[in-house]
């Protein structure tokens, strides 16, 4: 093995080191030129984005500027839309209740009078039959006895019937 001075060996480790030190030089080179062209890629992209964004944004915010008086406008509007319906609502609960009342209340009286009339109905009808049901009957009887006196003298006198032949006394003597 030959040997070295250490000058020599001072030398060759100092060309090691610059030549890795230009190697990583031109290493880094490479990639900051790498960096640099997808770093221009995504600016460009980005301008792109921002081109097609920027319009949409743009009328975006108009629409919203133009929009914006009549949705606060309508919202009030569904807001005193509601108040009312609700109002409303109270209202024709309120009348649908004193309606009911009412008609429970005519209901009852339309019972009574209903109740009250065939009351009368019927205590009348007991009047009518008991005065114009008894003397029919009593009508009734008293024809019923002329014609029975009428009938009577009418048919014939029966013929008296005989005394008894023996001595017997009627029936009394007769055994069955």
């Amino acid at each position: 093995m030959p040997h070295f001075d250490p000058q020599t060996l001072q030398i060759v480790v100092a060309g090691v080191v610059g030549v890795t030190l230009l190697l990583q030089v031109i290493l880094l080179f490479a990639i900051l030129i790498g960096v640099r062209k997808a770093a221009m890629t995504v600016r460009d992209d980005i301008n792109e984005i921002r081109d097609s964004v920027t319009p949409l944004v743009t009328e975006m915010r108009q629409l919203l500027v133009h929009i914006g008086p009549k949705i606060e406008s309508t919202t009030d509007d569904l807001a005193v839309l509601t108040h009312s319906l609700r109002e409303q609502t109270v209202s024709v609960q309120s009348t649908v209740t004193d309606i009911s009342e009412r008609a429970r209340h005519q209901a009852g009286r339309v019972d009574f009078m209903l109740t009250t009339a065939l009351d009368k109905v019927d205590h009348a009808g007991a009047i009518v039959n008991n005065s114009v049901a008894k003397p029919l009957r009593q009508v009734t009887g008293i024809l019923a006895a002329i014609r029975a006196v009428v009938e009577t003298l009418r048919a014939r006198q029966a013929p008296v019937p005989k005394p008894p032949a023996n001595g017997s006394k009627g029936d009394s003597g007769m055994f069955i």
